[in-house]
């Protein structure tokens, strides 16, 4: 039986725990949250104890793996905690507020032996899977160009958004889903060009990023600076030599979790054939990626998705966007 601990019970942290507890031989011994009240109700749903504090849960003798879904500044104090206390960790996105804390919970994850894995859902999302998987067969030829979505209003689900120390703005927090989605297509960007406007509380809540890979060039748009009610839309469009393949999304309510509205599709243009559709492997992202970290928690593999190098990578380009628009120049990876 495999004993998991929940650092979080907010949006994200429900999540975690309502797709481990669909898992066999799987148990969630506690989870973690600075409000009891939220702590007892995601507890009380999956079986486990409610604890306020997280060490106690990232440090707890019973537990064998942990879910880190606390607040982005939070990441590296509590997942380095569980590393050190010998636990496997399942980290949300982003990684950390910057490379030095990603570097350090890789240290510790190499120095206790332990599986560092992240929860970049999108390498899981099956149309996301099964449009990179198209991408790099070449049925359509060389990739040339992508351009990545990415628009929301402002979160309401955590009063933690208002703070951009703690978030680093809608560029770190949100439209790193696909600037490592655009790595995973074409690799380590070279440079990164990014304009944009900061929101209410100071952040950079609107980014347009160009992200230089040579011989590809992609272009990303992250917001959260939508009015509210604005229905949360993600797309990807990838351009080829021979055709384009697209994926939009548009979601029935403001989240990603209110489901799908009748504007969701995922499309093969070919030049010189009729418009079809792509298959994907369907199923829940999100369950998808923890089913992936307890089987390499169990097997002893390493994931070919989701590591902890790839998390790297992706703060690493968010945090050069960042620095791009703070400068207004061209920023260098």
């Amino acid at each position: 039986m495999l004993k998991v601990g929940i650092l979080g019970a907010g949006f994200m942290g429900s999540t975690h725990a309502r797709a481990y507890a669909k898992l066999a031989d799987v148990q969630i011994v506690a989870v973690s949250s600075r409000s009891l009240e939220k702590a007892e109700a995601l507890a009380k749903e999956v079986g486990a104890e409610a604890v306020t504090d997280h060490r106690a849960v990232a440090t707890d003798p019973r537990v064998d793996v942990v879910s880190n879904t606390l607040p982005t500044h939070l990441h590296a104090e509590m997942t380095i905690a569980a590393l050190n206390a010998g636990k496997h960790v399942f980290l949300e996105k982003p990684m950390g507020l910057s490379v030095e804390e990603c570097d350090a919970m890789l240290e510790a994850a190499q120095k206790n032996g332990r599986l560092l894995m992240m929860a970049h859902v999108l390498r899981f999302w099956p149309e996301y899977m099964a449009l990179v998987e198209f991408v790099k067969g070449g049925a359509l030829g060389k990739p040339l160009s992508a351009t990545a979505k990415r628009l929301s209003a402002r979160p309401t689900w955590g009063d933690w958004f208002a703070n951009p120390e703690w978030t680093g703005g809608a560029v770190l927090d949100l439209q790193i889903h696909d600037l490592d989605t655009l790595n995973w297509l074409f690799g380590t960007p070279k440079t990164v060009y990014a304009r944009g406007q900061k929101g209410m509380f100071g952040g950079w809540d609107h980014a347009l990023t160009l992200v230089d890979y040579g011989d590809v060039k992609a272009f990303a748009e992250g917001t959260v600076l939508m009015p509210a009610g604005y229905p949360f839309t993600m797309t990807l469009w990838v351009l080829c030599e021979r055709g384009s393949v697209e994926y939009t999304f548009r979601a029935g309510g403001t989240g990603v979790e209110t489901g799908t509205s009748s504007g969701t599709s995922l499309m093969v243009y070919e030049s010189g054939k009729d418009p079809r559709p792509l298959a994907s492997p369907g199923g829940d992202g999100y369950e998808r990626q923890i089913a992936a970290f307890v089987e390499c928690v169990r097997t002893g593999r390493s994931p070919e998705q989701g590591t902890a190098e790839q998390g790297r990578l992706a703060v690493q380009t968010a945090l050069a966007a960042r620095r791009s628009l703070e400068s207004g120049e061209v920023v260098a990876l």
